[in-house]
């Protein structure tokens, strides 16, 4: 139990240390961001934006897939077609696409990432780093919390427009519903509080997603099977942080 708890302590101060470097390397050298990691932080976007877009989009399409499925025919039935797009809207821009999208580009970029700097750990080239004056910290986490904070809203973005797509041309062939009643019933119900509640969400699952997942990184211990344990790690934090904080977003906003 107490070492349980040790391990939790040391996760949470090594995160700590790792904020902590980058405002104080910000605040005194704010050009290190142009010297450093523009061309790491844009590597970053591209797996993001671009590797984890197919994923992302299967996912969350097929969810928009099944939402027609069950809930078009039902509209129908009872007279509330009129309602259609305006529920399956609001269900993927406020919990849908952000929380489905976000554990999309988890499995694909932060495990990966994990597994990278996990590998560096273990080979000593971060330590290589220290012994260079090359702080890991801006090197590597920098560029990747900036990519998540702006790449998990764009992946998710496309994903929500894509879904709700997706989701009008299935309850056309199912119930043959119009494209002006579909439209408006989603200008009717969307408001600007829920598109800049899928911006702040997602933002922040991408923030604490890098995060954690080069903490876990840096704290590998072993060979290459403490790489995978690692990799295990991070997905299985992220997981339980992006339901948790979905929860508590959603609670506190709306």
């Amino acid at each position: 139990m107490l070492s349980r708890l040790n391990q939790v302590n040391v996760f949470i101060g090594t995160l700590t240390l790792s904020l902590i470097e980058i405002y104080t390397v910000l605040t005194k050298d704010r050009l290190v961001i142009k010297r450093i990691f523009v061309s790491t932080f844009l590597d970053n976007l591209r797996k993001i934006a671009w590797s984890c877009l197919p994923i992302s989009l299967l996912t969350v399409s097929t969810s928009a897939i099944v939402y027609s499925f069950h809930i078009a025919p039902e509209f129908y039935t009872r007279g509330l077609s009129v309602y259609l797009g305006g529920i399956v809207a609001l269900a993927l821009i406020r919990e849908g696409a952000p929380v489905m999208g976000a554990l999309a580009i988890i499995m694909q970029y932060c495990s990966g990432m994990t597994a990278q700097i996990a590998s560096m750990k273990v080979t000593e080239q971060l330590d290589a780093m220290k012994l260079a004056k090359a702080n890991p910290a801006i090197y590597l986490l920098l560029p990747m919390i900036c990519s998540g904070i702006i790449g998990f809203p764009l992946v998710i973005v496309i994903c929500i427009l894509v879904s709700i797509l997706v989701n009008y041309l299935t309850s056309n062939l199912l119930i043959n519903i119009t494209y002006q009643v579909y439209t408006t019933s989603i200008s009717n119900a969307v408001v600007i509080k829920d598109l800049i509640l899928v911006l702040v969400k997602s933002s922040i699952f991408g923030f604490v997603s890098t995060l954690v997942s080069f903490t876990c990184g840096i704290l590998t211990v072993g060979g290459s099977k403490s790489v995978g344990n690692a990799t295990r790690l991070s997905v299985i934090i992220n997981f339980a942080l992006v339901v948790i904080l979905d929860y508590i977003i959603t609670a506190l906003w709306l």
